[in-house]
């Protein structure tokens, strides 16, 4: 619950299933959505970018640059995705694991921060002990 200047108050067991289920409802856009890498069916923001230009004269070094440049570029945006898809699915496990912290408080705005941290390093990106 967020307050009239939008500073949260308080993060109950009901807005903690509401964030796992938003990153499971990203993970299936992102698992479903065939065209999600791109602003259409036909231009993807993959590997395959480059190929998918044809600027005039393949000869011209300008189109040459330019399809050089979407393949990199094309490339850049399908690593990032891929990388950002792990990291949804890599949060919303450690999120799912730490549900039992609701076992202890009914509330993670009065719970210790570094207490959760120390329990469930996974949320923050650390290593599980």
């Amino acid at each position: 619950m967020a307050d009239n200047d939008g500073h949260i108050t308080s993060f109950d067991k009901a807005h903690y299933d509401q964030l796992i289920a938003h990153l499971r409802d990203v993970d299936n856009v992102l698992d479903t959505t065939p065209a999600y890498l791109g602003p259409s069916a036909d231009l993807k923001l993959d590997t395959t970018l480059g190929s998918r230009f044809h600027p005039g004269s393949q000869d011209w070094t300008v189109a040459k640059d330019f399809v050089t440049q979407a393949t990199t570029f094309g490339n850049s945006v399908h690593t990032r995705l891929t990388g950002y898809e792990t990291d949804v699915r890599a949060f919303f496990t450690a999120l799912k694991n730490a549900e039992d912290v609701f076992d202890d408080t009914d509330d993670l705005t009065t719970y210790d921060a570094s207490k959760f941290a120390q329990e469930y390093p996974d949320v923050g990106g650390g290593t599980p002990t």
